[in-house]
Formats: structure tokens, sequence, C-alpha cells
């Protein structure tokens, strides 16, 4: 009996080991993982046309990347790192490896190792880490013409795109810089970009080509600043964002360029809202312009850095002051600046920067209270004078009492010169009279 169930186990064990050699679920765990490297090279050098790609690294910023994978371990890129990028193909290699997954590794340098080079006066980013980006990717899934991927080191998410014909030769014909330059053209016309919902709502749009970044910024029912910000990358005939800004109903993960009409618009499912232009920026600076701590506490006349004699009014009187201070002990002081601090002790400081005959540089500063109302309208009263301001400030008097006798509205002042809008302290009596300068943190 015992030899009749030996012989059986023999033949059960012989059975089972015929089928694990026959069937692939048991293959070796190399040889599947050399199958799956194979099944992932063949996918990534299947596309003729090449892929596009995008990366928004930790460190900031977003980029866009043209691949074209040979079966040789050669790739050649482009990428809107810069304008050479953009133009220049350059050919590297790369290599499939397994990992805990299989993991596609740009093995020698090229564009896509520029965003992590830790020299900050390569990548832009922070020194020793550039702006933690990666250049090894592990395949997360595949869905359709998409690849998702996932960086090894920093985590960064990789979405390869199989190319069309068109968006390809695009691409190698140098469409990344010609929509980099279109973008810096429209922001050279249209200083302040915005987005009309259908409830009347303005949402300031403000791209910046240096940090590349878009961001959203609106008042809600409260008058409260809402601001939402994500990254960019440059694509054909669009920038492409890092996710999705929103407003009511309305999303968009991405600005689509009209080349014909050089405009911006944006796409919610068939929706389209083209960007408007603004004189002067969205957001009230009402809800700016507060003490230290919010957007802007200060602003500065400088005539010699601001448009003058936009208001005819304050600038009499701006003269006056002018004049009166080189008059005082006939030293022949110069005023240079004046600027308006917003303090967080409820008091607003009204500095002068002048020089004297030796050109050495000197400071006066007048202190008030403030009072600010539901309406945003500023009273101020005249507290105080430092020790210079008590020296020079007879000659000073039609400014200190220009604050003195006057209630005030904050608003935006147009820049004549196309560049950045001033603040400016409107008058309520007269709102044709109005202090004005650069607004400062």
């Amino acid at each position: 009996m015992k030899k009749i169930i030996y012989i059986l186990l023999v033949v059960v064990a012989f059975i089972t080991s015929c089928k694990k050699d026959q069937d692939p679920i048991f293959d070796d765990p190399d040889t599947r993982l050399a199958k799956a490297l194979d099944a992932d090279k063949s996918q990534i050098t299947s596309a003729t046309n090449g892929w596009k790609a995008m990366i928004y690294p930790k460190g900031g910023k977003g980029f866009s990347f043209y691949f074209l994978f040979g079966a040789d371990g050669k790739v050649k890129m482009l990428s809107d790192f810069n304008a050479a990028t953009a133009t220049t193909l350059q050919e590297s290699t790369y290599r499939l490896k397994a990992l805990q997954r299989p993991t596609l590794i740009f093995d020698t340098y090229n564009y896509i190792h520029l965003a992590a080079d830790p020299d900050a006066s390569v990548s832009g980013g922070a020194s020793a880490s550039g702006l933690s980006s990666d250049f090894e990717f592990a395949f997360a899934s595949v869905a359709g013409d998409s690849i998702k991927m996932e960086g090894t080191f920093n985590s960064n998410k990789m979405v390869m795109i199989k190319l069309g014909v068109e968006e390809s030769k695009a691409l190698v014909a140098g469409g990344l810089k010609t929509m980099t330059e279109a973008n810096t053209a429209y922001l050279q016309l249209n200083k302040n970009p915005y987005l009309l919902f259908s409830d009347g709502t303005k949402g300031a749009i403000l791209i910046d080509p240096v940090a590349k970044t878009v961001k959203l910024n609106y008042l809600d029912s409260k008058e409260v600043s809402q601001l939402q910000t994500v990254n960019f990358a440059y694509g054909i005939n669009k920038i492409t964002l890092s996710g999705y800004l929103k407003y009511g109903n309305f999303s968009f993960n991405e600005l689509l360029y009209d080349p014909a009409a050089k405009i911006y618009y944006a796409m919610s499912g068939s929706t389209r809202i083209d960007l408007q232009n603004s004189v002067t920026p969205i957001i009230p600076l009402r809800t700016l312009f507060m003490p230290a701590g919010k957007d802007y506490s200060q602003m500065e006349y400088n005539p010699a850095t601001v448009a003058a004699n936009l208001s005819s009014d304050f600038n009499t009187k701006y003269n006056a002051a002018k004049t009166g201070l080189a008059a005082v002990g006939n030293a022949g002081r110069t005023l240079d600046a004046v600027r308006v601090i917003i303090n967080l002790d409820n008091t607003m400081s009204l500095r002068f920067y002048y020089h004297n005959t030796a050109n050495s540089n000197f400071q006066a500063n007048m202190t008030y209270s403030y009072s600010r109302d539901a309406n945003g309208t500023y009273s101020f009263v005249y507290l105080a004078s430092d020790g210079n301001a008590g020296v020079v400030g007879g000659g000073l008097t039609s400014l200190k009492d220009y604050f003195s006798n006057n209630t005030f509205k904050v608003d935006w002042v147009s820049n004549p010169g196309g560049g950045a809008s001033y603040g400016g302290f409107y008058t309520t009596a007269n709102p044709a009279s109005f202090f004005y300068g650069t607004l400062i943190k």
C-alpha cells in the first residue's frame, strides 16, 4: 500500500513539474522582466512621429519635450527649456532597465537633464538640487496613445503622448520657440489679461514666463481675493497647465492661442472664453494695499522712475515742496522722492528722500495716524516729525498738508509708458488730484 502511494506522489509531482514548464505564468522572474522591457521598448520605438511629453518639477516651472526613440538605444530630443533647445535636435542614449518597475533611463546628458542640473545657473533652481526634476522614469500605466510615468528619484510625473504627423512636423520645425515668442509678444501688448465669466465676474490671468506660472485671481462675493496658481509648459499654439484653474463650473487646464487673432482663449467643454485686456489690473488695488503682510504697503513717487505730471495738482504741490526744501536755510537741498508707508500700528509714514550739495543722502519722516472706512476711504491726521523732518519740514508744508487736508481712495493709475501700473491715492473731493507712484511690498 505504501509503495502504491509513493508511486502516485511521484506521478503527480512529475505532471505538476511538466505543467509548470509549459505555463508562462511560472516563467522565471528575470525572463518575465526581459519580456516586459522588450515590450516597453517596442512601444516607445513604435511611435514613428515621436512623442510629446510634459514634466512639472517639484522645484517649479514646467517643461515640454519632443522625443524620438530609435531601436539602437538613441533618442532625439527638443525642449521648451530655452530657444536653442526648442530648435536644435540633440541626440543622446537611453536604456530600459528592470528596477522595481520597468524604467526608462536617459543615461547621457540631454535637454531633459537641464531642469535637474545641480548648477543653479543652468537649471534656474536651487543649488545642489536644481528644480528637483527627474531623468529616470518608471512605467506607471498605458492608456491609448498615452504613457504615464513616474520619476524614480523625485517622483515627478511625466506623460508621454504619441504624436501625429502634423504636430510632429510643427515641433521639429521650431514650434515651441514660435509659441514662446508669441507669448512674449502677447504679454507686451496685453498687460492685464482677464476672463469675463458668465456671471460678470472678471478673473485676472497672470502669465509669468520666467517662473512659468499661470495665476487666476478674482474677488469672491465678500470681496476677498481668491488666487489659484499652476505651472505651465509650452505646446503648439497653446500653453499646457499642470492642473485645472476653476471658477464655478468653468475649469480649464490649457490656454489655447489663436495665431490669427493673436489672443489666448480657454475652453471648458464646448464653451470658449477669449482673454480680454484691461488698461489697469483687474483686482482693485484697495484689496491689495494694506499694512505689511498684504501685497503692497508702500507707494513711492520718484520723478526719476515714474512718469511726471499725471496729476497736475499733486505735481504742483510736489514742485512747491522741492522749491521749499531747497530754500530751508539756503542749504540747497534737493528733494528726490516721497514715499507713503502704511504701518501695522495704524500709522502712516510720509518719508522724504533728499540729498545735499555734497551729494549725501538723507531721509525725513512725518508720522500720521490713519483710519480706513468700510468704503476704503483713508483719512490722515498729522502726529509728529523725526529730527530731520523737524529741521526741513517747513519747506515740505505743501505735501504735509496735502495728506492732512484731504481724504483718499486707493486705486490703480495707468502707466503711459506701457509698463506696470502705478498705485494712486485719489482725493475724494477731486479725483483728478492724486498722489501716485511705484508700488512696494
